[in-house]
């Protein structure tokens, strides 16, 4: 059943596409995957200046949800909804809650392209999903769009939710998982989890703010609770796991520098699945990501970086103020531009899924997983084109697909082989920006 709804919305959303403009700029590489031949140069040039690339992944926004108002992009400030009609894109609130965003309220909210049932997804009695921020609200992240370089045509790689999209960050793929640890198809282990849990599971115990019942369907044993008092919840982990080659392999292979830096929340941690890292060598790059800023003070960043936030600052809504993450983003970029790192590295700002959030560009149809809807890039880096709207359609294993192409690394999947590599956000032979240090806000005073 649901791969007839796959198919389904996949056939819906190929006609969309068809009568949906096409960005008349042609692909960043051939149909081999190979740069196109006017990119050789500018790869030539990156090969030589950019050393570091940090691939910053926040929560859960669409791409109209935080810059649908932006100049000279292609935003929305209505949507329509399931019954045919238009409503406004209301303001958010920095504590804005948090709306459905599993891979089903995906596929019901895109509706095959028509992008008009996000009202459906929380049964119809919200329009929780219409809203959207001002400058004045996120000044900071829209400071990085007007000096560097703003994706507008970034979508998130699959319909699903974090755990899945977490995978797409490293491994080109979703190790065939659609949602929060439900399987696709019938491969499953025999505890009922696909490619079934790991032997010899490590527990280990995670403490994050409390949440409502609504965002507590994670698939843990819970450990106990504390009373009202108690400062959060805990939980034991028993995570699904199944082998799967990632980039870290590759660049391993290719003895290239990396770390992936883990938040405290487990939803994150696909790295933990995977067994040849979680019980191998690789392990010991999974490190916290409270270690990245010293690491930076230290000099010894690696040339590859995954990041992910603590819960409280990652823009999850309801997990904590927009505020707060945002200022948890400058901090950690001030940090990178106050340091020499700055003038050899290459930030990736995204989110990684809707987070049940409207955005009114329909995503082409790739593959039976995606694309999902559109989140929002930030190309941040010396020679990020300055002031610019990249246009290019484009998904995160875009950017695996540029830190295979600087390091001449082999592709891993169809997906990655044939993914935009984001040269287009760049111009090598231009001066060098300047870091932009930012101050951090005064969140008592954010609305």
């Amino acid at each position: 059943m649901l791969v007839a709804v796959i198919a389904a919305a996949c056939t819906r959303s190929e006609a969309a596409d068809q009568s949906s403009p096409v960005d008349a700029s042609p692909p960043a590489v051939s149909a081999t995957g190979a740069p196109r031949d006017d990119d050789a140069a500018q790869w030539k040039l990156a090969r030589r200046k950019i050393t570091n690339v940090v691939f910053l992944v926040k929560e859960n926004r669409t791409f109209d949800h935080l810059f649908g108002t932006y100049p000279g992009v292609d935003g929305a400030t209505e949507g329509q909804i399931c019954d045919g009609s238009t409503v406004p894109l209301t303001q958010a609130t920095d504590d804005q809650t948090a709306a459905t965003h599993s891979f089903l309220a995906g596929i019901k909210a895109i509706n095959g392209g028509e992008m008009n049932c996000f009202d459906q997804i929380d049964g119809g009695e919200t329009l929780n999903s219409y809203t959207q921020y001002q400058r004045e609200q996120i000044p900071n992240y829209w400071a990085y769009a007007d000096r560097f370089t703003i994706g507008d045509r970034f979508f998130s790689s699959s319909y699903g939710p974090t755990f899945v999209e977490h995978f797409w960050l490293v491994a080109a793929s979703s190790n065939r998982f659609v949602d929060n640890q439900r399987p696709l198809y019938d491969q499953i282990g025999d505890d009922g989890v696909l490619g079934g849990y790991c032997e010899d599971p490590t527990e280990r115990i995670f403490s994050f703010p409390r949440l409502s019942d609504a965002q507590n369907d994670r698939v843990f044993q819970l450990e106990g609770a504390g009373d009202d008092s108690a400062v959060g919840l805990y939980f034991i982990e028993r995570w699904p796991c199944d082998d799967i080659r990632t980039v870290p392999d590759l660049l391993e292979k290719a003895d290239v520098s990396w770390k992936y830096y883990l938040s405290d929340t487990p939803y994150f941690d696909v790295m933990g699945t995977i067994p040849h890292i979680r019980y191998g060598p690789m392990w010991s790059k999974i490190v916290d990501t409270s270690t990245f800023i010293p690491d930076v003070h230290a000099g010894d960043v690696p040339e590859v970086t995954w990041l992910t936030p603590p819960t409280p600052e990652s823009d999850h809504p309801g997990y904590g103020a927009l505020c707060e993450g945002e200022n948890w983003t400058v901090r950690t970029i001030n940090a990178i531009m106050e340091s020499p790192e700055w003038k050899h590295t290459a930030i990736f700002l995204t989110w990684d899924d809707f987070g049940g959030f409207y955005d009114h560009v329909a995503p082409p149809h790739v593959d039976i997983y995606g694309y999902g809807p559109r989140v929002p890039l930030l190309v941040i880096s010396p020679y990020a084109k300055q002031a610019s709207v990249f246009h290019g359609t484009s998904d995160f294993t875009s950017v695996l697909r540029f830190v295979e192409e600087l390091h001449g690394l082999p592709t891993l999947t169809e997906r990655d082989a044939a993914a935009n590599d984001l040269i287009g956000a760049f111009d090598f032979t231009q001066p060098p920006a300047d870091p932009l240090v930012l101050q951090e806000r005064d969140c008592s005073e954010a609305t």
